[in-house]
């Protein structure tokens, strides 16, 4: 089975809960905020295909499985929505095929954590 590389890039605080409403938009509750990640795509074809994708993993939070859907790539960014805290992030990358075209399915190692410290 072949190994999948993956690296987490960039953590972006981009927003916080309160405020008015208005205009269809979605924003988190008071005391939550909204984060976004993002990480360096992997080239292999299994991620970017169907039943390939990511999995980010943050501490005291359920994994996020972000799945390849259409196009070139599978997305390499995600909005989550978090407490104050500081928390551990890592992105995995993953295939439904391993490398000799069995449906084992490949998961590659995590990236190196990445600290997120919300205000």
């Amino acid at each position: 089975m072949r190994k999948l590389a993956c690296l987490l890039i960039s953590i972006i605080l981009i927003g916080c809960g309160g405020g008015g409403g208005g205009g269809g938009v979605s924003t988190p509750p008071p005391g939550i905020y909204s984060v976004t990640l993002s990480w360096a795509p992997n080239r292999e074809s299994g991620v970017n295909s169907t039943g390939g994708g990511y999995q980010i993993a943050i501490s005291g939070q359920p994994t996020i499985n972000v799945p390849y859907t259409s196009g070139p790539t599978a997305p390499t960014t995600t909005t989550v929505s978090l407490p104050p805290g500081t928390y551990t992030a890592t992105v995995r990358a993953y295939a439904a095929l391993d490398a000799q075209g069995g449906s084992s399915g490949s998961l590659s190692a995590p990236s190196t954590p990445i600290t997120v410290n919300v205000p």
